[in-house]
């Protein structure tokens, strides 16, 4: 009887203290949102670099930009607007990784330009691995920017590359490669 009486005292107290509470008062730590830290978008390699991927690879807004390019690899971020695709490539003699970190999309790749005969949905936090000498192509299927980061090895474009849009991107990678 006594542990009844104390359990509805508490609970009658606890009832209590939440009605009264006011607005004003002090909000912990969860209860406020994530403060977004704004980052710089440049080349820092091929020097040490340390940072938060996530916020680089969202916070982007640009089709393609180069954050690490070092001798054997690099790093970039891009972003894919809506109903968009990365466009179909083929890097004879590079590995390429992507990583998506908002938006779906489809991957699609293949021996031939003609024949993408491997299909695969991706969405946040999934992983792609692309080998050397595979054509492929990302195509945005959602109503919001896909946001991924690539990591070419060896490195794919010039140290601080940066592509506004895709057309950019598809003429420097002409100019380079003289197609």
């Amino acid at each position: 009887m006594k542990k009844k009486i104390l359990l509805s005292t508490l609970i009658a107290f606890l009832f209590l203290a939440a009605c009264t509470g006011t607005s004003e008062q002090p909000q912990t730590a969860e209860a406020t949102t994530e403060e977004v830290v704004q980052v710089e978008f440049k080349d820092f390699g091929p020097e040490p670099f340390v940072f938060n991927i996530e916020e680089y690879t969202t916070q982007n807004e640009t089709y393609r930009t180069a954050i690490w390019t070092g001798e054997y690899m690099q790093m970039t971020v891009m972003s894919i607007p809506a109903g968009e695709d990365i466009g179909l490539e083929m890097h004879p003699d590079i590995d390429q990784f992507l990583r998506v970190e908002a938006g779906t999309g489809i991957m699609r790749m293949g021996d031939t330009e003609e024949n993408l005969d491997f299909e695969a949905r991706v969405e946040h936090d999934f992983a792609v691995f692309i080998p050397a000498g595979k054509w492929h192509n990302l195509v945005n299927d959602s109503d919001e920017p896909l946001k991924v980061y690539s990591i070419y090895a060896p490195a794919e474009h010039p140290h601080g590359t940066v592509h506004q849009t895709q057309e950019e991107g598809i003429a420097a990678h002409e100019a380079e490669h003289g197609h």
